[in-house]
C-alpha cells in the first residue's frame, strides 16, 4: 500500500498578523465609536462656525502637512498615510455598527480627532453638488492626507470643494 505525500499548503498572500494586533483593532474601533458619538452630539449642539474653528486649530507642536503627492509608492512608505488609512477604515466600520446615524461630517470629525491625538496632520474637505432629484444641493465631508482622500472620499469626485480645514494649506518639507 503506497501513500502519496500530502500536497504542500498553498502560500498565503498575507503575512500572519501579530497576536496582539486584533486587540489593538478592537480598541481603536471602540475609540472610533466613542468619537462618533461625541461628533454626532457636537454637530447637533454646536454651531458650524465653532466646529470649523475647532477643526482648523492646530494642536501645539503638531507637524505640518507634507506636500501633496500622486506617487503611490511615496504614500505606501509614509507611516502617517498607513495610520490614516487604518483609522479611516475603522471609523467607517464603526459608523455602520453604532446604534445612531453617523453620516459624513461626524465621521470626518471623529477621524480627524483620532488622528490629531496621534500627531497625524489631516484635512477635512467640504464639498457640494447639485441634487438633480430635488433641485437643491447636497453637501459632503471627507478626510484627506497629502491630497489623497481616505475617509468618505469615494463620492468626493462628484462634489465641488468649498472649504478645507485646516484652511491655511501650510506645507512642511517632504
Amino acid at each position: 500500500m503506497t501513500t502519496e505525500p500530502a500536497a504542500p499548503a498553498a502560500p498565503t498572500t498575507r503575512p500572519p498578523r501579530p497576536r496582539g494586533d486584533i486587540w489593538i483593532q478592537r480598541l481603536l474601533l471602540i475609540e472610533a465609536a466613542f468619537c462618533l458619538a461625541l461628533a454626532v452630539t457636537s454637530v447637533k449642539l454646536i454651531p458650524f462656525r465653532r466646529l470649523a474653528a475647532w477643526s482648523s486649530r492646530r494642536p501645539a507642536g503638531a507637524r505640518l502637512m507634507p506636500p501633496d503627492t500622486t506617487d503611490l509608492e511615496v504614500l505606501r512608505a509614509d507611516a502617517d498615510w498607513r495610520q490614516s488609512w487604518r483609522i479611516g477604515r475603522l471609523v467607517a466600520v464603526a459608523a455602520r455598527k453604532v446604534p445612531f446615524k453617523a453620516v459624513c461630517l461626524p465621521q470626518a470629525l471623529a477621524g480627524q480627532s483620532m488622528l490629531r491625538r496621534r500627531g497625524v496632520p489631516v484635512e477635512i474637505v467640504y464639498g457640494v453638488k447639485r441634487d438633480t432629484e430635488t433641485g437643491g444641493i447636497a453637501a459632503h465631508a471627507w478626510l484627506e492626507y497629502r491630497g489623497r482622500g481616505f475617509l468618505g472620499h469615494e463620492v468626493a469626485p462628484d462634489h465641488t470643494e468649498i472649504a478645507r480645514f485646516p484652511s491655511d494649506r501650510a506645507r512642511g518639507p517632504e
